[in-house]
């Protein structure tokens, strides 16, 4: 006696996806495989069976008697699985908690950092995330977002984590031999290079606010390679390609042991709020609230804007 167990699960998609669409190139479209493999699945299913379960109708497929009995049961069983899959989904985040942050930041400064907030999260397991919107945070499941965005939606709670100097840099070779290395003419003639911006930290400055900043306007601002992600862009400036601006913070690793450094010092330096946010009314708000307190205090700024005791 044929048992569930002895069923391929593809062969029964299959199956499911040809009777929705009618068409065995439909169901491939569908399922991401080719027209053989769904017809090679459903004969696979129909000698195990040992049951007609499709017939050829001109271009299309019709079902049998006998597979548009099933076909209902096949349809809750999937809906039964879809059902138990989001149940594990849902017990796992249960289990974790989730923080949504730029990778470059997450990898230079929060990982290091992780184990001082382990009290805070009371046991359950760390997730971190790349970036998302703050008005997506309870869809996408996150608990706690770092983010640089200053507006955010309701029934969100947020905190300044810290005030970051948005600095240029670049490798030491780019500068030998300049005369006024701290001044604004030193990236006169030097490529640019670009971080685009993250999802949800769209105000983080680009070179044209720099430079609007320092009351000039070159030409070809925009111009030159472009970036996902600041460690990436970092290491293409210690390599000689270009002038750099990004946050100190990420840049420090590679500032202090003068793989990179800092130029047109006498321009005064752009400054950017990084802020912790999470959810007033989540399943794991009040958790949040003690975790963005733990890491705004190891940031040297309490949740209330006052330094830690």
């Amino acid at each position: 006696m044929t048992t569930l167990r002895d069923l391929p699960l593809s062969a029964l998609r299959a199956l499911a996806a040809a009777a929705r669409t009618g068409s065995l190139t439909r169901a491939a479209d569908e399922l991401g495989v080719t027209p053989g493999a769904v017809s090679h699945q459903i004969r696979q299913l129909e000698d195990r069976l040992g049951v007609k379960l499709v017939r050829r109708a001109g271009n299309g497929i019709v079902l049998t008697r006998a597979a548009e009995a099933a076909l209902p049961d096949i349809d809750r069983g999937f809906d039964a699985l879809s059902s138990g899959l989001r149940r594990l989904r849902f017990e796992r985040q249960a289990e974790t908690f989730t923080i949504s942050a730029d990778p470059s930041f997450a990898s230079l400064w929060l990982a290091p950092r992780l184990d001082r907030v382990r009290a805070a999260l009371a046991g359950l397991e760390v997730r971190v995330v790349a970036s998302i919107p703050l008005d997506a945070m309870l869809e996408e499941g996150v608990d706690l977002a770092i983010s640089y965005r200053k507006n955010t939606t309701e029934n969100i709670a947020s905190v300044d984590l810290f005030a970051e100097r948005v600095i240029p840099a670049c490798a030491p070779s780019l500068i030998q031999g300049h005369d006024r290395p701290d001044s604004a003419d030193v990236l006169d003639r030097m490529p640019l290079l670009h971080i685009d911006p993250m999802m949800g930290d769209d105000v983080y400055p680009a070179w044209r606010d720099w430079f609007a900043a320092a009351g000039r306007r070159p030409k070809g601002i925009d111009q030159g390679p472009r970036f996902g992600l600041t460690i990436v862009a970092a290491q293409a400036a210690i390599a000689g390609m270009g002038a750099l601006l990004a946050s100190e913070v990420v840049l420090r690793r590679h500032l202090d042991p003068g793989h990179l450094v800092e130029i047109a010092r006498d321009v005064p330096a752009l400054t950017i709020r990084r802020r912790l946010v999470w959810p007033l009314h989540g399943p794991k708000a009040r958790r949040a609230t003690a975790v963005a307190a733990h890491l705004a205090a190891i940031a040297d700024i309490g949740v209330d804007g006052a330094l830690p005791q």
